[in-house]
């Protein structure tokens, strides 16, 4: 079901009515020659109801496709020098706490060797771990599919756009990596991708410039190993082997675990470790799709789009005028 769809059924039923009229004027057993005679005129009239009703629902669902929920966030990302600011900026700010962390023994961005003292972690080499999608690779593209075809997500589409790999860079992401690969930093990518397109998004990485180096593996998808579905299991996987300098993603699930709870559990897990925010967890943004969007209807995805939508208006803050 699209957005709006309650509203184009109804639209052409009430066509169809309209139509319906028109046939049974038109059977009247009145003469059908007289242009004056009453059941011509009826049919005239039910005929030019019909042509306004039919100029409506097309007005309607033009409006309805216009009106994607997510046309705004993608255009922004595609289009927006500001986009490009943002996450130059991230990557810099990157780069920047990268060099301290390197200088810094004791520092780590892992929230398994935060808890630990130093001494379990500091001698193992260095590594920076990435999610991919809108973090390292732009999948804009796909959003811009989803919209112009008045689809939602779905994972054959999804896995099916992985295969082709198109996806572009995140502005500053590729500097980022390489940097970090000649400054003897392992690049680590932690991705939800299905390990079933795990190949295509290697070769997706590496034909945009992206270091790719396994030691012993520089790629990790969801489901490559067992129990590897969540991302904490994976990243528990890193920190035995690196201490991890940096988490780099665009969503909570890429910094800690779990995100998809409610609004005030994600904000208590977000102040919880506000000290990393900036310096060992650098945010990129994402407008598009994450686990703060399913929030706002409590990750309740059997709801109709209507639906869902109608649940993020009611969450919004608008500061109630003061008496």
């Amino acid at each position: 079901m699209t957005i709006l769809r309650t509203s184009k059924i109804y639209l052409r039923l009430c066509v169809l009515g309209a139509l319906v009229l028109v046939a049974s004027g038109c059977g009247t057993t009145q003469p059908r020659s007289s242009a004056s005679s009453p059941a011509a005129a009826r049919a005239d009239s039910l005929a030019r109801v019909t042509d306004s009703l039919k100029q409506v629902l097309a007005t309607q669902e033009e409006r309805a496709r216009l009106r994607h929920p997510n046309l705004d966030a993608t255009l922004w990302g595609q289009t927006a020098v500001e986009y490009d600011g943002v996450t130059r900026g991230a990557y810099r700010l990157a780069s920047v706490m990268m060099e301290r962390a390197l200088a810094d023994s004791s520092w780590t961005a892992a929230l398994e060797q935060a808890e630990q003292p130093p001494t379990q972690y500091r001698d193992k080499p260095p590594a920076v771990v990435l999610d991919v999608d809108e973090t390292v690779l732009d999948n804009s593209a796909y959003q811009a599919r989803l919209i112009q075809n008045d689809e939602s997500y779905d994972s054959e589409s999804w896995n099916e756009w992985c295969r082709e790999r198109q996806a572009d860079a995140v502005p500053g992401a590729r500097r980022f990596t390489r940097q970090a690969d000649s400054m003897g930093v392992q690049v680590i990518y932690l991705t939800n991708r299905d390990s079933s397109v795990e190949a295509s998004t290697r070769d997706n990485l590496r034909e945009l410039g992206f270091p790719v180096e396994d030691a012993p593996d520089a790629v990790l998808t969801q489901g490559e190993r067992p129990g590897w579905e969540p991302k904490a299991p994976r990243r528990a996987w890193v920190a035995e082997r690196y201490r991890v300098l940096l988490l780099v993603g665009d969503n909570l699930g890429d910094f800690t675990e779990p995100a998809d709870t409610t609004l005030a559990a994600r904000q208590r897990m977000a102040d919880r470790h506000a000290r990393f925010w900036g310096t060992r967890w650098i945010a990129l943004p994402n407008p598009q799709y994450g686990s703060w969007m399913g929030a706002l209807f409590e990750y309740d995805y059997g709801l109709s789009p209507t639906e869902q939508l109608r649940r993020k208006r009611e969450r919004l803050d608008t500061k109630a005028k003061t008496p």
